[in-house]
């Protein structure tokens, strides 16, 4: 807890500025008598000095905060307090998430003498549980207002429609700097603070009983600053380490207060990353080669754990100490960290304190006695004295007692709590002056040092943490009132690490209605206080043992239930869990918040969370889906190496008891314990599980079932863009206001090129008109005109490409590898340029892609192509982009990734390479190489500059290497021929659909009535009718090139039935192509998929269906009463049945293989499907489509749907 004292001891020995209590070179650092005084002082003398370094899960630092940005965003700050009519005393709720944005609220309410009071926000996750504990705190403190990060005020400000959380929500992270407050230039404002104000609160507990407010003073804080920075030595060159939460005492006060008093660099990440990859903290400490850092015993004791687990070293030889806090140590553990870690016994340090004084009382080199317990320190100096104390009296060394402390470290009290104030900080003590803080905490003192023995309270303590029995007992009486007898109902600790509870039943309770009540109420404890339960008890009525005066015996009920002690007769139901949580999870629930999720901060586990929306494949299962029914039950089939794998990091994270059939809630599963398990899954296995995944696969079987074959090596990462390129980082900067004048400007611009585009088309019109010989009926029978107006379509496709070719090279010229801001011009450049080809891929693309007109297109933007490359999909940042020889190109490639810093969010632009004979079906990241010969599969992301060795079979995210990939090259007259057989169809195509459109074309002008609208609707109908129309000859083309296929036909491979296959495809994709608005949902699909040979009833559901399921492969699949999300459907394999999907569900983008059998499930979304899956996840009953709701209703509204389309051109018209 004492970490800035730590940090201040070693501090002073290796810098040369003076802190003070630290002789170096015969100077002293300056004291203060308040934080805001150090800061002034230190943003004055070294404005430009880091004081703060934020990094993330990687160790890669994200922002950077000096003394000057610090005081001005306080400025800011208390600018905007004085601006909404705060006065002096009133207070604040200072709750933002994990970051170093807290501080400018923290400090810019100190500024005006605003209370800022620093607890955890409300989880979004859990608004109805959170919300109620948090206007609590609001309550008792009686704020108005809460100051947190924009996006979290925004937020809770639209959650308070339903959630009144009693503040209104300022944001404070993009705030206008403000130089001077009152009058004079910062860093020197009139207003330091008073010694006896109070500076801030500390709240202690409160859930459901009234939270404690620990008023801290300047005086109090300054004292306990400059203890930690004596009792250290450290001084203005030394770095800590640090990352304990930022509303924690410790992590507050310890580390970003006393850091700052003491003028040295502090490095920190967030507590989420440190539970998800514990190594993380040994990063911190040999990248930035801290000298002092601190944490709880259970947070040493797990990196111990994992460094053995993953046999690395650690070498932290600089650290002069590393601090034991906010727990009381273990022996065993101190001693492992000297001797582990390349430590000096003498710099293993215990530190005892509490919340109450602040964060420190005494600490010192921890060292053993006879019994296990470790020394924390000395108990008299200038400024502290500790006693022992028994029945009032003070009692003699060695004996064991109540912990009493007298210091101007300890705080003033409770707010607005006089009589507890009185009671814990005004007792007093025979032949002492002065008043005397209880701390509650047993202890003795052997040759004036102290050892800390236990609690004297009732009050649970789970690793640092206080929970107050009181609270948890009210929630349980709330939530099973109708089953238990209110104020009954004991809570106690239980072993290290949980709690116990005992419930007596009502007179009428019904056991077989309740037989899950036990079990039930443990779940409640873990979710609302982030507990574990060791033991549940349902008594018999009249059986608790209470006093006369009515109250709980809490020592002999914990007694009893400890010992075994009940009589059998006594009990009715009983829940005792085998494994214990473990204690970091504890100490994570504690001082992260009880209701605390791991979900809600996401983006500290994601792999690449700064991808595009569309370009990110955030499902981690690429591998098949192995389960089959057994009469037993369901069971999971996996090779031995993964089943001994996957077991080895289920019982790490659920303990050796685990049960992989039941639920994650009966196997104990708590958020720390989900974060966990995600990464030791991506550690060992290389899959990146979703924040969800309990949802998603409510079992660990069913969990293991889509992990198997997964766990294999990563890539090791290419340097290109970072190295061999030079980095440019732009300089011109635009503000936000012109950004986006611009853009409106651009998106003007980009519209009248499209009319431009048009022109070429327009004059080809009219001259083919002008060369009609026309009779008197209107009708031209000279040739010119039937052979050059069917081009007109060709030729916008035409005029708009060059136009877009042109626009690339005039605004942005030739990509390069480089990084720039997003309110500047280059990103404008690119922003225009890119919605260009946006709108390009959506009206051009779809009619010339997998041709070699695409080939064309994308050589004049600039990339690297030999004319063997296929194109199958679509390119941006050409320029950036080199594929090798008859390489494919099956997935959209991107070589640009958005990225959030401390001042604004840029874009970084890296060079993708792909080999000759390679094939790239998933997702390549910038700065990413593919090697000759290899493949990326679906649903795959290799990552960003990750280099894939030449021959390998790339799967998963992050991809690994699967094996090996075996490329059949096809000759090149093979590649001519359908290179020459595309084009040649393509022309026939124009022609093709320009007879349709004329066909339908004269029709309309016969049937359509004389209407002021008609020509409106002539219009409207010409296209989707002519597209319709083109879908019968779509299903002859069907029947007459291809036929009936069966799955296991050998002829897939002969070059005329590729040629055939596309051009049905090819045909079907173009003339499905604008039905999308008119008829996307409709079962008309149904039927014209079934007269192309898809076998499927009516009574499914299947979203654009178009997109799915084409010609050449419709032959392959049944479906019966199913939802299937659009998909891919991989049949490019030979099978010896059909695909079939009967009474189940498929998510969004998954892929489905050749032959597969999903029957009764439900396939998450991005899902690799590759063997048959039956009953997983349990799809429920047979869905029985109803007429009205399922047939005519979504008919109905699609046509309302081209009605209003129609009346929304009559305006324009």
């Amino acid at each position: 807890m004492n970490f800035i004292s730590t940090v201040v001891e070693d501090l002073g020995r290796e810098t040369g500025t003076k802190p003070q209590g630290s002789n170096q070179q015969g100077g002293t650092m300056e004291s203060f008598s308040t934080i805001l005084e150090a800061l002034a002082h230190y943003s004055a003398v070294t404005p430009d000095k880091g004081v703060y370094t934020w990094v993330d899960i990687k160790c890669q630092e994200q922002r950077k905060l000096t003394f000057r940005q610090l005081e001005d965003e306080a400025n800011a700050v208390a600018a905007r307090l004085l601006k909404l009519g705060c006065q002096k005393g009133d207070r604040v709720m200072v709750a933002y998430p994990f970051g170093l944005e807290f501080l400018a609220g923290m400090f810019g309410a100190m500024k005006i003498s605003v209370i800022p009071c620093s607890i955890y926000p409300p989880n979004p996750n859990q608004l109805k549980t959170d919300i109620p504990k948090f206007r609590g705190f609001v309550e008792d403190a009686g704020a108005k207002f809460a100051l947190t990060t924009n996006t979290f005020a925004t937020a809770m400000t639209a959650a308070g429609v339903f959630y009144k959380t009693g503040v209104t929500w300022i944001g404070t992270d993009k705030l206008p700097n403000k130089k001077q407050i009152f009058g004079k230039p910062k860093g020197h404002e009139t207003f330091v603070g008073q010694p006896d104000d109070v500076c801030f609160i500390q709240y202690t507990s409160g859930s459901t009983g009234r939270p404690k407010g620990v008023m801290i003073s300047h005086r109090n804080l300054a004292e306990n600053c400059m203890a930690l920075v004596k009792m250290t030595n450290a001084n203005c060159s030394s770095v800590a380490a640090l990352w304990v939460p930022q509303y924690h005492d410790m992590g507050l006060v310890a580390g970003f207060m006393s850091c700052l008093y003491g003028g040295f660099h502090l490095v920190l990440a967030s507590p989420l990353d440190f539970i998800a990859r514990p190594l993380l903290w040994t990063d911190m400490i040999e990248n930035y080669q801290a000298t002092h850092t601190c944490a709880p015993n259970f947070a040493y004791a797990l990196l111990l754990k994992r460094l053995k687990q993953a046999n690395r070293n650690a070498d932290w030889s600089c650290v002069k100490r590393a601090m034991f806090g906010g727990e009381p140590a273990q022996s065993h553990v101190v001693e492992a960290v000297a001797n582990i870690l390349s430590i000096k016994p003498e710099h293993v340090y215990n530190i005892y304190g509490l919340a109450e004084s602040v964060v420190y009382l005494t600490g010192g080199p921890g060292y053993s006695d006879e019994e296990g317990l470790v020394s924390c320190g000395e108990v008299d100096s200038q400024t502290l004295k500790l006693r022992i104390v028994d029945d009032g009296k003070e009692v003699k060394d060695g004996a064991v007692g109540s912990i009493w402390a007298q210091s101007p470290r300890v705080a003033a009290g409770y707010y607005g709590q006089k009589e507890l104030t009185a009671s814990t900080f005004g007792n007093v003590l025979p032949n002492y002056e002065g008043s005397w803080l209880h701390t509650g905490d047993l202890g003795k003192i052997v040759d004036g040092q102290l050892y800390v023995t236990g609690r004297l309270k009732d009050v649970i303590i789970i690793n640092g943490k206080n929970y107050y029995p009181t609270d948890v007992e009210l929630s349980i009486d709330d939530s099973f009132g109708d089953a238990i007898r209110p104020g009954r109902t004991t809570a106690f600790q239980h072993g290290e690490d949980g709690v116990g509870i005992t419930a007596e039943a009502r007179k009428d309770f019904d056991r077989a209605a309740n037989e899950h009540l036990a079990v039930k109420i443990s779940n409640h404890v873990a979710q609302m206080h982030g507990l574990t339960v060791c033991e549940v008890l349902i008594l018999k009525v009249g059986v608790t043992p209470k006093t006369t005066s009515g109250k709980l015996k809490r020592a002999l009920i914990r007694q009893t239930t400890l010992s075994g002690d009940w009589k059998s007769s006594s009990v009715l139901l009983q829940y005792e869990r085998q494994t214990n949580m473990s204690p970091f999870e504890a100490y994570l629930h504690a001082s992260l918040g009880e209701s605390f999720a791991v979900a809600s901060n996401s983006q500290a586990f994601l792999l690449e969370d700064d991808q595009d929306e569309d370009e990110t494949a955030d499902h981690p299962f690429d591998e098949a889906i192995k389960c089959e029914k057994r009469k037993e039950g369901k069971t999971v089939r996996f090779g031995d190496d993964f089943s001994k794998r996957w077991s080895t990091v289920l019982s790490s994270v659920l303990g050796p008891d685990d049960d992989a059939s039941k639920t994650w809630m009966e196997n104990g599963i708590t958020s720390l314990k989900s974060a966990e398990l995600r990464n030791k899954v991506e550690e060992e296995l290389h899959v990146s599980l979703p924040s969800n995944f309990e949802q998603l696969y409510p079992t660990p079987s069913e969990l293991a079932s889509f992990l198997m074959a997964s766990e294999a090596q990563g890539f090791p990462k290419h340097a290109v863009g970072s190295k061999e390129y030079e980095w440019n980082t732009s300089r011109s900067k635009i503000s936000k206001p012109v950004l986006g004048v611009l853009q409106a400007l651009g998106s003007v611009a980009i519209i009248l090129l499209l009319l431009i585009s048009t022109a070429p088309s327009y004059f080809l019109t009219s001259w083919a008109m002008e060369q009609c010989d026309s009779t008197g009926e209107g009708e031209c029978r000279r040739p010119i005109f039937w052979l050059v107006l069917p081009l007109v379509f060709p030729l916008f496709l035409l005029s708009f490409s060059l136009a877009v070719v042109l626009s690339k090279s005039a605004v942005i010229g030739k990509y390069r590898p480089q990084q720039f801001d997003l309110l500047s011009k280059d990103y404008l450049r690119w922003w225009f340029v890119d919605r260009h080809l946006e709108i390009w891929e959506s009206f051009v693309g779809p009619f010339i892609v997998e041709t070699k007109y695409i080939w064309i297109f994308y050589w004049l933007l600039g990339a690297d192509l030999p004319w063997t490359a296929k194109i199958e999909s679509f390119i941006r940042e050409c320029d950036l982009v080199r594929v090798g020889d008859s390489a494919t190109i099956a997935h959209p490639i991107r070589c640009r990734k958005f990225s959030q810093t401390d001042t604004c969010p840029k874009m970084t632009f890296r060079p993708i390479i792909v080999g000759k004979n390679s094939h790239v079906s998933g997702m390549a990241s910038p700065g990413s190489v593919v090697g000759d010969g290899s493949k990326v599969e679906k649903l795959s992301v290799v990552e960003e500059g990750a280099e894939l060795p030449p021959g390998i079979l790339a799967k998963g995210i992050p991809a690994y290497n699967s094996g090996t990939y075996k490329h059949a090259k096809p000759s090149w007259q093979e590649d001519v021929f359908l290179d020459a057989f595309k084009i040649a169809w393509t022309i026939i195509e124009v022609y093709h659909f320009f007879a349709l459109s004329y066909l339908v074309h004269s029709f309309l002008n016969v049937i359509l009535p004389s209407w002021r609208y008609a020509t409106i609707l002539h219009w409207l109908v010409l296209f989707p009718a002519t597209s319709f129309l083109a879908l019968i000859p779509s299903i002859a083309l069907k029947w007459f090139f291809i036929g009936k296929r069966n799955p296991s036909d050998e002829y897939e491979g002969s070059l005329w039935r590729k040629a055939t296959n596309w051009a049905c495809d090819f045909h079907f994709r173009i003339a499905s192509w604008s039905q999308t608005p008119f008829f996307g949902q409709t079962k008309l699909w149904h039927i014209i998929l079934f007269l192309h040979g898809l076998d499927v009833d009516m009574a499914s559901c299947i979203s654009n269906p178009y997109r799915i399921f084409f010609p050449s492969k419709v032959d392959f699949v049944k479906i019966r009463k199913s939802f299937v999300a659009t998909s891919t459907v991989d049949l490019d394999q030979k099978a010896d049945s059909k695909m079939e999907i009967i009474n189940s569900s498929v998510g969004y983008n998954s892929n489905l293989h050749s032959g597969v059998k999903i029957i009764r499930s439900k396939i998450p979304p991005r899902s690799d499907v590759r063997d048959n899956i039956t009953e997983l996840n349990q799809a429920g009953k047979s869905w029985q489509p109803s007429l009205i709701m399922d047939m005519i209703l979504p008919e109905f509204l699609q046509l309302l749907l081209n009605v209003v389309i129609f009346a929304s051109l009559i305006p324009a018209y």
